[in-house]
């Protein structure tokens, strides 16, 4: 029996959603070619990267100038889990929030097949 694919990230921010799958580095930050594009002050061309390693979803600053905030404290790297809040730039800056697994248009779908 094969492993279960990884589960799907979904990031919500500012009234919309965006739904990765494991595999690459999603780039979140100003910069047109960011996978998850936020046009903010504070927020730096490649500000974060959220990446599936080792079985779970981690939230990466990339080295910005201003920094990635959990509960108000700066911090490098966050270990994401379903709920997880995390704000960019400041701590009162940008919020992006996280939901782990199936992304909600999928779950509780059988496969369609052919009768």
């Amino acid at each position: 029996m094969s492993a279960p694919a990884p589960p799907v990230l979904t990031v919500r921010y500012d009234g919309s959603e965006r739904t990765f799958a494991a595999g690459h580095d999603v780039v979140v930050g100003r910069d047109l070619r960011a996978d998850m594009r936020i046009t903010h002050p504070l927020i730096s061309r490649a500000h974060l990267l959220l990446r599936f390693d080792q079985g779970r979803w981690l939230a990466i600053d990339n080295g910005s100038l201003n920094g990635t905030f959990v509960n108000g404290r700066r911090v490098p790297v966050v270990d994401i889990h379903d709920g997880q809040s995390l704000n960019i730039g400041n701590p009162d800056g940008p919020q992006l929030v996280f939901e782990v697994g199936r992304h909600q248009g999928m779950a509780g779908r059988p496969p369609q097949t052919e009768s």
